[in-house]
Order: C-alpha cells, then sequence, then structure tokens
C-alpha cells in the first residue's frame, strides 16, 4: 500500500481555498519583498521587524478589504466578514518566522546578514512550498507537477522582489 505525501482537503470550499492560498502566496511574496529591501544597519536596529510587522498587518488588512468589498461588487455569495478573516490568516502566519529571525539578528543571537538570509529563505521555501498546499487541495495531481508549481511560483517571486526593489528603492 502506498502512503500519499500528503492528504486531500475535503473540509474546505474550493472557493475559500483559492483565497487562502492566495493569501498564502501574496503575504509571502511582501513579506519576501520586505525583508530583502531592509538594510544591515535597519536589520540590526530592530527596524526591519517593524517593517515585516508592518507589511504583514497592512497587508492582512488590505486583503481582507478587497475581498470583502470584492464579493460586494460581484454580487457572488456574500461570505461573512468572518470567513474573509479566517481566509488571511496565512497572511499573518507568513511574518512570523521572518519577524522572530530578524529580532534575533537585532538581538545579537544572529549576524544581521544571516538575520536576514535565513529570513528571505524561510520566505523563498514559503513559496516554493505552495506545491504541495496545491496537491494537498487537489489530489489527483501528480507530485512531480506540484514541485513544478512550487520552483515555478519561487522564480516568479524572486521576480517580484527583483523588480520592487529595482522600481521602488
Amino acid at each position: 500500500m502506498v502512503v500519499p505525501l500528503t492528504r486531500r482537503r475535503l473540509d474546505v470550499d474550493p472557493h475559500r481555498a483559492a483565497s487562502r492560498v492566495s493569501a498564502y502566496v501574496y503575504g509571502t511574496v511582501l513579506v519576501l519583498a520586505a525583508v530583502v529591501g531592509v538594510s544591515p544597519e535597519a536589520v540590526g536596529s530592530g527596524a526591519g521587524v517593524l517593517v515585516v510587522v508592518g507589511t504583514v498587518l497592512s497587508t492582512f488588512v488590505a486583503h481582507v478589504l478587497a475581498h470583502s468589498v470584492g464579493e460586494l461588487v460581484t454580487g457572488g455569495q456574500h461570505r461573512q466578514l468572518g470567513d474573509a478573516v479566517r481566509d488571511a490568516i496565512p497572511i499573518l502566519s507568513s511574518g512570523v518566522l521572518p519577524a522572530v529571525l530578524l529580532l534575533l539578528a537585532a538581538d545579537g543571537a544572529l549576524t544581521e546578514v544571516w538575520g536576514q538570509s535565513l529570513a528571505a529563505l524561510v520566505g523563498l521555501v514559503r513559496v516554493a512550498g505552495i506545491g504541495v498546499v496545491y496537491r494537498r487541495l487537489q489530489a489527483d495531481v501528480p507530485f512531480g507537477r506540484a514541485v513544478l508549481v512550487g520552483a515555478v511560483a519561487a522564480a516568479v517571486a524572486l521576480l517580484v522582489v527583483v523588480l520592487k526593489l529595482a522600481l521602488t528603492h
């Protein structure tokens, strides 16, 4: 008997699953851009932590607002505000470990370069892991395709970071 690496989630409505996956990717990419965009001095002073926390909180609120207004405008199924908040939780989770790593660097437990590098690596691994999430939601997806989805997502995330840094810094 072959044990699958992931089990399909049957308890999540596909529309809400799409919203959660969107929040997961969007939050992670923006946190990754924030982490890469701060200077080593900002990491050392603790300002980098505030940048990540500010990015996460503002993105969370904007995401909830956008989804709530979008539902009203399209006349689609009216979701409760609680559903929109719950579906945006992956945005909040996207900043936890990077913020902790930057905090450790500000505290001197890690060097600025290591703290920032590890925080960025967390973001890349999260985005690359979207293939596993995809496979969990769609059980019939072959493992190779799930890995490819994650690799492409990570490559596009890096492109977004490069564009953000080139155009805004």
